[in-house]
């Protein structure tokens, strides 16, 4: 996920002119504590470059987050590689909350990114990688599962409103017309709603949890299979790969989930 993001912010940079060119927002302190008109602040080059750069060097501590996440045990300084991760997830918070700005402070974007968050926390709060109360970390990644699918599912209902890029690539890879493929959505994001609730009943959890694993890699995949353009292969992999790859949690954090509930079952009960 973090190297999905890299990614993302250094060619592709990042929502944060929703916040930094807020005009209400931040006039008062342009204009008040800085003295510059909000135009000059809003249409100056130099401005502008800053937040490249300060996109792109975010894009660095993300990749030295994703880094140490992979090699998390080899790694003995803990203060280190806390502090690293620790700024990946204020980035990631900062992402989220401009997302939701973007989208007239939807609160189900900021959902949507729960998973992502998910697997950072679990590596940030434990102890060499060692999770002494499982139950309560299972719980927990439930709720942040059940966020993200229910979030997709109101969207894919058309309940709030249906994003636009999710009717393009059902379109592109489906071949469908549109109204076939609200239909599709709309089945899928109440199919969404219902896991979201099932992977906390006992005895039908595991299915649950299998539909939202395959289901959550095979819409990670869409994003990639629907830009697909056997013409512009390493163009396609730029354009698009970087979207599968941090969406991937997706299915990847309830199958490691799943794992865990498995392994705690066959644990002796006191």
């Amino acid at each position: 996920m973090f190297i999905g993001r890299a990614y993302q912010f250094y060619f592709f940079g990042a929502p944060f002119r929703e916040f930094l060119w807020d005009e209400s927002f931040l006039s008062p302190i342009v204009e008040g504590v800085f003295n510059t008109p909000w135009y000059d602040y809003a249409t100056s080059p130099l401005v502008n470059k800053w937040i490249e750069f300060v996109t792109k060097g975010f894009s660095i501590v993300l990749l030295l987050g994703a880094f140490i996440s992979l090699f998390w045990q080899q790694i003995t300084w803990i203060k280190v590689k806390k502090s690293i991760l620790g700024f990946g997830i204020f980035i990631l918070i900062l992402l989220g909350i401009c997302l939701v700005k973007s989208k007239r402070y939807d609160p189900l974007q900021f959902f949507e990114l729960s998973i992502q968050f998910a697997a950072i926390f679990v590596l940030f709060f434990s102890k060499n990688s060692k999770i002494a109360n499982k139950r309560r970390l299972l719980f927990w990644l439930r709720v942040t599962i059940a966020l993200v699918f229910i979030s997709h599912g109101l969207f894919a209902m058309g309940l709030i409103y249906v994003p636009g890029h999710f009717i393009d690539m059902s379109i592109s890879i489906l071949g469908t017309t549109e109204a076939q493929t609200k239909h599709f959505l709309f089945v899928f994001g109440l199919l969404d709603v219902v896991a979201s609730i099932l992977i906390f009943v006992p005895k039908l959890y595991k299915y649950a949890f299998i539909y939202i694993i395959v289901w959550g890699i095979v819409t990670a995949l869409a994003r990639l299979v629907s830009g697909f353009n056997s013409d512009f292969v390493l163009n396609s992999f730029h354009q698009f790969l970087y979207l599968t790859i941090y969406r991937l949690p997706h299915g990847l954090m309830p199958l490691a989930t799943f794992m865990l509930y498995k392994e705690f079952e066959k644990q002796p009960k006191n």
